[in-house]
């Protein structure tokens, strides 16, 4: 009796861990991390499936591999200036 397999791929979505500088603010973290979660399809080439998101500017974020520190995408935060001052 012979059997068939039928294999289906589908994209496997890795969790990613994401680090923040303490620098950004914790009501951003939420956005920051949807954000990350829908670019970031992969690990590292080094293997690496955890981020580290640093404050590189007043409104730029660059999001980089915790382990060896490639830059995987840089984001521009839109700061509203009336919330800023309220």
């Amino acid at each position: 009796m012979a059997y068939q397999f039928k294999m289906e791929c589908y994209p496997r979505r890795i969790r990613v861990k994401i680090e923040y500088d303490s620098d950004i603010p914790s009501n951003l973290r939420p956005q920051i991390a949807r954000e990350i979660k829908e670019s970031i399809k992969s690990p590292c080439s080094c293997g690496c499936d955890e981020v580290y998101v640093s404050l590189q500017a007043r409104n730029l974020l660059d999001v980089k591999c915790y382990d060896c520190g490639t830059s995987f995408f840089e984001l521009e935060l839109e700061i509203d200036e009336e919330t800023l001052e309220h």
